[in-house]
């Protein structure tokens, strides 16, 4: 017999399907009959729920736990498309009384991780699933070359993006599909008009808050360079939470706390490339018609870690300790009081307005 004769021989329940698992090809023979998915969803949601599911597997944490999950979900093979695996999750979500969105989101997840971390049979994981687990900012030396340097925070903050924010393919990584902003926060004590206590600052959850004085505290503290340790933008224009210098003109490295327009957004970021900004401004400035600079900050851009032009914006001057009054805040170490507890590696002593309790 002819191999096409035998392949036209055979049913559907005998082909041979293939799935891609790390970097090796393994194929699996399906022994009975196709397992149907449930129909709970329409075309159009369970695309929707697909694409969720493929953009949120990492950062809830269900994708390293396939197995268990199948099993939760009554998946015997694992050979599920994104839609399909979203019928699945609709089914299970209307059994226990859930939102039906086929969105393994956290809500859905909490209901199921206990079972699911138990594996009664390894599945084969399908290729659109992500197997990296999510990655969060490890804590690192600051090299020595980088603290001898004009604005070494900047090399931070570029050595972050680099590192944690563009992804293999090139492009960036958003928020969303990773948790290393999370990680920015151990450089703010302060957040919600309360200082956290050492106790009782890994309970609290950073998901969805906003991070760009975060990431600015965190690449000042790393580097030694006093901050706010608030993960609001606006105490960077407060002189009593940190110590800085006013400066008349505009330098690389200088932080900038600014407001949109239009609609009232406040953010902190770093000045990246000076352009045409005015020099002795001596109060707020309108930059909606400044076009050549740029700020290098956190939660910008598409959530992520980038340097970007800002539109219909208005920088907001402070005053130092010394009288002066500008929207380029330079920061210093403040070293003759320092007193900064956060546990955060750092290059040196500085100062930090608020303290872990």
């Amino acid at each position: 017999m002819t191999r096409g004769r035998a392949l036209q021989g055979r049913t559907h329940d005998q082909i041979l399907e293939q799935t891609v698992l790390g970097s090796h090809i393994h194929t699996a023979q399906v022994v009975g009959a196709r397992q149907s998915a449930p129909t709970l969803l329409t075309p159009q949601e369970a695309k929707k729920a697909g694409r969720y599911n493929i953009k949120r597997a990492r950062r809830i944490g269900w994708a390293r736990h396939w197995s268990g999950v199948c099993h939760v979900l009554k998946i015997s093979t694992g050979f599920v498309t994104p839609e399909e695996f979203g019928q699945y999750v609709a089914k299970f979500q209307s059994d226990q009384k859930l939102v039906v969105d086929g969105m393994l989101g956290d809500d859905t997840w909490r209901r199921m991780v206990s079972a699911a971390r138990v594996v009664l049979k390894v599945v084969p994981a399908p290729p659109w699933l992500p197997q990296s687990a999510p990655r969060k900012s490890p804590i690192r030396a600051t090299p020595v070359e980088t603290l001898n340097m004009d604005a070494p925070w900047m090399a931070i903050a570029l050595r972050e993006q680099r590192l944690n924010w563009i992804g293999d393919d090139g492009n960036a990584i958003a928020e969303g599909d990773t948790r290393v902003d999370e990680g920015y926060f151990e450089a703010c004590p302060y957040m919600g008009g309360e200082a956290w206590t050492l106790k009782a600052r890994r309970k609290r959850t950073f998901n969805n808050r906003h991070w760009c004085a975060a990431f600015v505290n965190f690449c000042l503290h790393t580097t030694g360079y006093s901050h706010t340790g608030s993960a609001g933008a606006f105490s960077f224009k407060q002189k009593r939470r940190w110590r800085f210098e006013a400066l008349s003109e505009p330098k690389r490295g200088c932080v900038i706390v600014m407001k949109h327009n239009a609609e009232g957004w406040d953010h902190v970021a770093f000045l990246d490339e000076v352009g045409d900004l005015p020099s002795d401004p001596e109060g707020d400035i309108d930059v909606s018609d400044y076009k050549d600079f740029t700020l290098l900050g956190g939660n910008q851009g598409g959530d992520s870690v980038n340097s970007k032009r800002f539109h219909n914006w208005t920088f907001f001057a402070a005053r130092d300790r010394y009288g002066n009054k500008s929207p380029y805040l330079y920061p210093i170490r403040g070293a003759d009081e320092a007193n900064c507890n956060v546990e955060l590696a750092t290059a040196t002593a500085h100062y930090c307005g608020e303290q872990w309790q």
